[in-house]
């Protein structure tokens, strides 16, 4: 039984494994390889889910950092995270003076017609977060990096 619950989160780590794998064996120096990821990490912050990618490859590209390394680290916003760091930026963006709302309900008509009142404090919370997740995405991932090829 409990061989069967590891080998279950064995599994499900697998794609994680495959993508630090790849990541280590990028032929870039660490430090573009870490822009593209600090990037990527950096966008999953935002509200912006339909322009996350193109938001994150312009940065990349302008720093002159991996894309590949972009495309992964943007793996760090997926649906299991993403209400948990919307929640941080909407209370961020409420603790900065940004106006809110009071009451919550779950309902399509309620996010629509407070779509703004929603939007906007999120926003807002989502770059100082943004701006923190990028640093120490970067110099984290530097450090790593520059581990494992010293290593091998």
């Amino acid at each position: 039984m409990l061989l069967k619950k590891i080998k279950k989160k064995i599994n499900f780590l697998r794609p994680l494994i495959h993508l630090r794998y790849k990541l280590f064996k990028l032929k870039d120096p660490p430090e573009s390889i870490s822009v593209g990821l600090a990037w990527g990490a950096a966008v999953s912050f935002t509200p912006l889910l339909g322009i996350h990618i193109i938001i994150c490859f312009l940065g990349t590209y302008l720093m002159k950092g991996n894309l590949l390394a972009a495309a992964a680290g943007t793996v760090v916003g997926n649906p299991w995270t993403f209400p948990f760091i919307f929640f941080l930026d909407y209370k961020l963006g409420i603790f900065l003076g940004i106006k809110g709302i009071d009451t919550v309900n779950i309902s399509t008509d309620f996010f629509i017609n407070n779509f703004s009142s929603l939007f906007f404090p999120t926003l807002v919370g989502s770059i100082p977060l943004s701006i923190c997740v990028w640093f120490i995405t970067y110099y984290l991932s530097v450090f790593i990096i520059k581990k494992y090829k010293e290593k091998n």
